[in-house]
């Protein structure tokens, strides 16, 4: 009797496969937007959407903005100064760090503006990403 059973289930099995396998599987992720820097005391690092403004005063470093605007976030410094030379290069003489232009504004990036002026993506320095979709779908085999 037991071994009946068993030829019925391995029957039933090889009979039920072909219909398994033309099942498309559905996967739905979850998607975080929440940084990994978001616990840190700075408005950069707490909304990678946040951008700002700033006049260059006759005297002032770029170290010096860079320490005053994203101090505390856990941004890399030698990054921004590269991605703020990159989208400023009307305020730096030749693209030098030494030769900022006093009294011009410059354009300090968020965290996903840097991340899309490091993958070459385009964008409108003036206004933030909204991600409304908060799931990532896929669907196939």
């Amino acid at each position: 009797m037991r071994r009946q059973y068993i030829k019925i289930l391995i029957i039933a099995n090889f009979l039920l496969s072909p219909i398994a396998l033309k099942a498309e599987p559905l996967v739905v992720l979850t998607y975080n937007n929440a940084s990994e820097l978001a616990d840190r005391n700075n408005q950069f690092a707490q909304n990678p959407d946040f951008f700002a403004k700033h006049t260059i005063v006759p005297g002032e470093s770029l170290n010096l903005i860079i320490q005053k605007y994203y101090d505390q976030s856990g941004l890399n410094m030698s990054f921004l100064q590269l991605a703020i030379i990159s989208l400023n290069d009307h305020a730096f003489r030749n693209k030098n760090i030494n030769y900022m232009i006093a009294d011009e504004t410059i354009h300090l990036p968020s965290i996903n503006q840097i991340s899309k002026l490091m993958k070459g993506i385009d964008f409108n320095l003036n206004t933030a990403v909204d991600q409304k979709n908060e799931n990532i779908y896929f669907y196939g085999g």
